[in-house]
């Protein structure tokens, strides 16, 4: 996944402009250098490092070896057996020694017919091709919690940012209202408003500090880090992921893992159906040996085979159960289908939705409520606007910066989760793509 896309700075009022712009760039020049610093991370870092440490992903090795050797098995013919058989020796009579004795040498095996070697092996590859197709899909769930997580540590970034400026704002507000106290243009009740409003601020700057401690945290776990080595991530909030329309993300669904997956339980229940066909077909069972006559002292030739009866007969239910599942199987890729249209529709909505959102903030209402918050400030200082109206229009403009800011996020939530539902790279770069197609294949 491209992870240069998670930062940016957020559009403020005119006082802090400068203050954000140099926060972007600096953090921009942390991001180009972050392979030399341990405590800034990438997506693509945290992406590589779950991959290589998720014991999820980690437990497909085992089924691929478990199917390998189920495969080695199936491949194998059916073995020979030796026996020996001795008859008429002591009994009674004629034949209570060994003089009569007869020992017969054998060996025998069995001749399969309907081609029941290969149909083994289709069966176990089917189930090889059917684990690749599950593990793209853990996969794919796996790479969009860790976008998930992501996200979360960069929004919390940038609110962190909003709110550490809106303090600053809050202890200018509070020395402006002191000094009009001072001079007595001002009651000394909004001097305490504005000490509380400023005790607020600080307060809320401590909560989302421990809340992005722990969103920190939970990135880590991903990859097994209990005690984080880094304290922010790189990205740029409000550079999106390219826009692609919903026919073609409905157009390409066919190649979903989430719809391949019954797709490869089909190809399974055929290979079913064949090993059945194949079992209907009798094998042949053979023996050869010798016979060696002690009474008259001669040998001769032994031969023998067996053909059960009525095998097709005895497969007739086993056939139409196995066919029946074929069926449901199709009926629930059908149905499944259905339900992930509907789900992309969804998200994609939901995308759309928060796209128009930030750019209507950006051009619309965040510039004018800036400019609106300069004029108010002016006017207060002049006394010709009161306390509770520089507050009420700080705080709209503060408002509509978490708003810009969740709305950003959601866009990314969006195409993380669009992307692991149809499997079609929205976030991803093609080089990471190309690194997570081999860490499936292999």
């Amino acid at each position: 996944m491209n992870m240069s896309y998670l930062k940016a700075p957020v559009l403020a009022w005119k006082k802090v402009k400068r203050l954000l712009m140099l926060s972007f760039l600096v953090t921009t020049n942390n991001a180009v250098a972050n392979d030399l610093s341990v405590d800034l991370v990438s997506l693509s870092e945290a992406i590589q490092r779950t991959l290589a440490n998720n014991p999820q992903l980690t437990a497909f090795e085992y089924k691929q070896k478990r199917l390998d050797g189920e495969l080695a098995t199936a491949g194998l013919k059916p073995e020979y057996n030796i026996s020996v058989e001795l008859e008429n020796f002591a009994g009674t009579g004629d034949v209570s020694g060994i003089n009569d004795a007869e020992l017969t040498l054998s060996i025998s095996s069995v001749v399969e017919l309907g081609d029941k070697v290969n149909s083994r092996k289709f069966y176990v590859n089917a189930q090889q091709q059917a684990i690749a197709v599950d593990k793209r899909i853990q996969t794919l769930d796996i790479l969009g919690e860790v976008a998930t997580r992501y996200i979360d540590v960069l929004t919390l970034q940038q609110v962190m940012l909003v709110n550490e400026n809106a303090e600053k704002l809050a202890r200018e507000t509070y020395q402006t209202v002191s000094k009009k106290v001072r001079v007595g243009s001002a009651p000394s009740s909004e001097q305490k408003r504005a000490d509380a409003a400023l005790a607020t601020a600080r307060l809320k700057t401590l909560t989302i500090a421990k809340q992005l401690e722990a969103s920190i945290r939970k990135l880590a776990i991903l990859w097994g880090e209990q005690s984080p080595q880094f304290s922010r991530v790189s990205g740029d909030l409000f550079a999106f992921p390219k826009t692609i329309s919903l026919e073609y993300i409905m157009a390409q669904l066919s190649q979903s893992p989430h719809i391949l997956a019954y797709a490869e339980q089909s190809r399974i229940q055929q290979a079913q159906l064949q090993s059945i066909n194949a079992q209907s077909q009798a094998n042949i069972t053979w023996s050869a040996g010798i016979k060696r006559l002690e009474g008259s002292n001669d040998t001769a030739l032994v031969a023998g085979f067996s053909v059960p009866l009525f095998t097709s007969d005895r497969n007739r239910g086993n056939y139409q159960s196995q066919k029946a599942r074929l069926d449901e199987v199709e009926q629930q890729k059908k149905a499944s289908e259905r339900a992930i249209y509907s789900q992309l529709a969804t998200l994609y909505a939901a995308q759309e939705e928060a796209r128009l959102t930030v750019e209507t903030l950006q051009t619309n209402i965040i510039p004018p409520q800036e400019s609106a918050l300069s004029l108010v400030q002016k006017a207060y200082s002049d006394g010709r606007f009161s306390y509770l109206e520089l507050v009420s229009v700080q705080k709209e403009l503060i408002e509509m910066q978490y708003a810009l800011i969740f709305a950003a996020s959601e866009v990314h939530k969006q195409s993380a989760a669009i992307e692991s539902l149809s499997g079609i790279p929205l976030i991803s770069s093609g080089n990471t793509e190309s690194q997570l197609s081999s860490f499936i294949e292999n």
